[in-house]
Parts: structure tokens; sequence; C-alpha cells
């Protein structure tokens, strides 16, 4: 059987994998993004 407390620990396990992954996707757009614009940086030059 399944109480109240384990239904919460689950939804917080979820939040916890959710925005793990949002800042993995952050970090990753981030680093792409500036190292895009230090490749323009440097052709137009």
């Amino acid at each position: 059987m399944r109480t109240i407390g384990e239904g919460k620990e689950l939804a917080t396990v979820k939040v916890y994998l959710n925005t793990g992954i949002i800042a993995g996707l952050v970090g990753v757009g981030f680093v792409a993004s500036t190292l895009i614009f230090g490749v323009l940086i440097l052709v137009l030059k």
C-alpha cells in the first residue's frame, strides 16, 4: 500500500530531475551561444 508520504517523495524527486534537466539544457545552450558568439567575433575581425 502506498502512503501519502511516498507520493510526495516521488513528486519531489520528479521536480528535482526536471530542474536538473532544465539547468543542464540552459548550461549547454549558454556554452554553445558563447562559443558561436566568440567565433562570429573572430570571423568578423
